[in-house]
């Protein structure tokens, strides 16, 4: 018997990496891409190769999109100086 490696996958196994590479987990070859969402957290992942390997790969992060100035969200910071009593 093989001795497995912290962060691998056994070899009877296909793993799980999110849209940044990082290796989440591993599941067995019927497997759908809706059992894959719950180890990445996001829906859309497609079978490919990694490392010579089939692997469920998930579609890459986007970013969050960031306020511009001036049109911050509603918090205490950006709401300005506080009311005189």
């Amino acid at each position: 018997m093989k001795k497995q490696k912290p962060g691998e996958a056994p070899p009877n196994r296909v793993p799980i990496f999110d849209g940044r590479g990082n290796m989440r987990g591993h599941v067995g070859k019927t497997a759908t891409s809706a059992t894959v969402a719950r180890f990445i957290g996001q829906h859309g992942a497609k079978l490919g190769k990694k490392n010579g390997r089939t692997a469920w790969i998930g579609p890459a992060a986007t970013p969050r999109p960031q306020p511009r100035r001036g049109e911050s969200a509603n918090h205490k910071s950006a709401r300005g100086p506080a009311p005189a009593r």
